[in-house]
């Protein structure tokens, strides 16, 4: 009788697990809506959950293009005086069953490349490609992913894992609480450099050159492969309080 019983229970689950598919696939579209972009100076993005791409193209305006199921018409592209502001819906109980916040894609005009940004990212995972001014990466949960090219990065990481990889930065700051952050500089060498480990690892890649290193290590490891030069114009200051820290030359 037990395994009868035991076998029903089986048998509805599988089917209710069929229903949710069928129902989470028929329920999935895009959505696609545009922001005309002149005087937009900066970007701000607030991601909650789902995904998000961002990248310059070919466009006349801000154009953000969500695939969901029940979250599409959720996310918000907006215009506040000089600032672009994108962000995502958070979701709980039912929302996450049917999808969450899907996947989204925002595309800006190339008009807009050296636009300051600052990427937030509570959970979910965040991909931005481009020229960039002055980028600011928090992420408190999840994965980010920056490329191309900024006169100044900050990277705050709490959790997750964040991958930088930017040619022509002049000034960059680090910090690192917990996850890894794989951190790679081509191109110019930058002046300042700031890192902060108090808990996780950070490994950063410098373009091949003197640089001045100051390191203060209280518990953790900091292995310096680049050496230092005191006086040069380049300057690393490294705290570590926990965790790791790895600043090696480019190629």
């Amino acid at each position: 009788m037990l395994l009868i019983v035991f076998g029903g229970i089986i048998l509805l689950g599988t089917i209710g697990s069929a229903v949710v598919s069928t129902l989470f696939a028929a329920s999935v579209h895009t959505s696609t809506r545009t922001l005309a972009v002149g005087g937009v100076e900066a970007l701000d993005v607030d991601l909650a959950a789902g995904s998000l791409r961002i990248e310059f193209a070919d466009v006349d305006e801000a154009e953000l293009q969500v695939t969901s199921s029940v979250g599409a018409d959720r996310w918000t592209l907006r215009r506040d005086g000089d600032e672009l502001t994108v962000g995502s819906p958070r979701f709980f109980g039912s929302g996450w069953l049917f999808g969450g916040s899907g996947d989204a894609v925002l595309r800006l005009p190339e008009s807009l490349e050296a636009l300051d940004a600052e990427l937030g990212i509570s959970a979910g995972e965040i991909t931005a490609d481009g020229a960039f001014g002055d980028v600011q990466l928090e992420v408190g949960a999840g994965r980010a992913e920056l490329s191309g090219s900024a006169r100044a990065v900050s990277v705050d990481l709490s959790a997750g894992r964040a991958d930088v990889d930017l040619a022509d930065v002049s000034t960059a700051d680090l910090g690192v609480s917990a996850g890894d952050l794989v951190a790679s500089f081509t191109g110019a060498q930058p002046r300042t450099i700031t890192v902060d480990v108090s808990a996780g690892s950070l490994t950063l890649t410098v373009p091949d050159g003197r640089y001045d290193v100051s390191s203060d290590v209280s518990a953790g490891r900091f292995d310096n492969r680049v050496g230092s030069t005191p006086g040069a114009e380049s300057t690393v200051d490294v705290t570590v309080s926990a965790g790791n820290a790895t600043l090696r030359p480019g190629d």
